[in-house]
């Protein structure tokens, strides 16, 4: 990494909110399906449903902080580009890998294959447009529906015909797990067209929510309960047991791994984001551990298990000095550097303290933590944002 793009920052972890243009490219049978989020009372913001507006708003008083947050004080929810491009001036972000917001879960189990496959494709129409007047800045993560895998093809097709970085999915899906065979051809086109598959946690079925579940082996009865007793989560304020499905984000390296898939496709790259990665280390010496000791029942693999993450996977780092402790055991090959813009759980517009824990543990290997590996994953042109970070400096000033 050359000298000049040294203090270039990157941010793999970022969001934009679905607004009325959104949903405007739905089918009228369908637009009552989406959420949009409206002014409420108190600076929060609400949902709007079908024309009926559900309260939302925060019960505690809001902080000036909490305002600038969540897209509160942003009409445009986050496409309005001079606006955005201010904010992360703040923090001398030079480029961002976007992600959705409440649009995370847009493949929940409550939504049908139908809604499921157009709302991605709208999405994704959505972000490219919104984000194409500065496409080398902003990568949007390409949304892919799960219901089908016929649906999945075509819109990974699309989406990777039309240049997006990444293929999103959801970190878990319940009635089609990744160590399914039906994936493969998923897989395969992934790792045939060089572009990095991203699970991005609070995602689809377990948008909020700690809890790991096999329903496919309850009993009617018990799946009956589940899912009637599972209703009643949407009428109380979160818990921290439903905020941290960050531990989600241990599902996929699981799976990739146990099943054989990274086995089978060497090339596959995959992130998770959002999740933090001070886990990370225990869930590679664990399943490196039971490679050991457990012989009978379980399926080989030629490699240790973390050998397979350590060439194939990424995780994004945040704010977590447990994964720092770590890196003598994961190193920092597999780590990118994001700062949630602009959610509450994330750093932003304070991520300055935690950007310098990372320069004071990683040394020379900062750079691709903060930008080399974002760029090597998604296709960021280093060369081009160095020469434009003049842009970013002006818009701090």
């Amino acid at each position: 990494m050359s000298n000049a793009n040294r203090s270039l920052l990157i941010s793999a972890d970022s969001h934009v909110a679905e607004n009325e243009n959104l949903r405007a490219r739905l089918p009228e049978h369908l637009r009552g399906r989406m959420r949009l989020l409206v002014p409420g009372t108190g600076g929060d913001l609400d949902d709007e449903v079908n024309g009926e507006v559900r309260n939302r708003s925060s019960w505690k008083k809001l902080s000036a902080r909490d305002r600038e947050l969540e897209f509160r004080s942003d009409p445009s929810l986050g496409t309005d580009l001079d606006r955005r491009m201010r904010d992360m001036a703040r923090e001398g972000v030079d480029a961002q890998v976007i992600f959705p917001n409440i649009g995370l879960n847009f493949g929940g189990s409550h939504q049908t294959r139908e809604y499921s496959k157009t709302f991605a494709r709208a999405y994704n129409e959505y972000a490219k447009e919104a984000f194409a007047p500065a496409a080398k800045r902003f990568k949007p993560a390409a949304m892919l529906p799960t219901d089908a895998i016929e649906d999945t093809l075509a819109e990974a097709q699309k989406c990777i015909h039309e240049g997006f970085a990444t293929l999103f999915l959801p970190c878990v899906v319940p009635w089609q797990p990744y160590r399914l065979k039906v994936w493969e051809p998923l897989w395969s086109m992934a790792e045939e067209a060089s572009i990095p598959i991203t699970f991005h946690v609070f995602s689809g079925n377990l948008a909020l929510g700690g809890e790991f579940a096999d329903p496919g082996h309850m009993s009617e009865e018990r799946l009956a309960l589940t899912i009637e007793q599972g209703k009643d989560r949407v009428k109380h304020t979160e818990h921290l047991d439903t905020v941290i499905g960050m531990a989600a984000g241990m599902a996929p390296i699981l799976e990739l791994t146990s099943s054989g898939v990274l086995e089978r496709h060497p090339g596959l790259r995959f992130v998770i984001t959002e999740s933090e990665c001070g886990c990370l280390a225990w869930v590679l010496q664990a399943m490196d551990q039971m490679q050991r000791r457990r012989h009978l029942y379980r399926k080989d693999l030629p490699l240790r298990a973390s050998e397979y993450f350590l060439r194939q996977g990424f995780v994004t780092i945040t704010d977590d000095p447990v994964a720092l402790n770590n890196i003598s055991f994961t190193g920092a090959d597999c780590l990118l550097w994001g700062n949630d813009y602009p959610h509450d759980e994330g750093s932003w517009p304070e991520s300055q303290s935690s950007i310098e824990a990372i320069r004071a543990s990683l040394g020379d290997s900062v750079d691709k933590v903060l930008h080399g590996n974002a760029a090597d994953l998604y296709g960021f042109d280093l060369d081009y944002l160095a020469t434009r970070q003049a842009e970013i400096t002006a818009l701090a000033s």
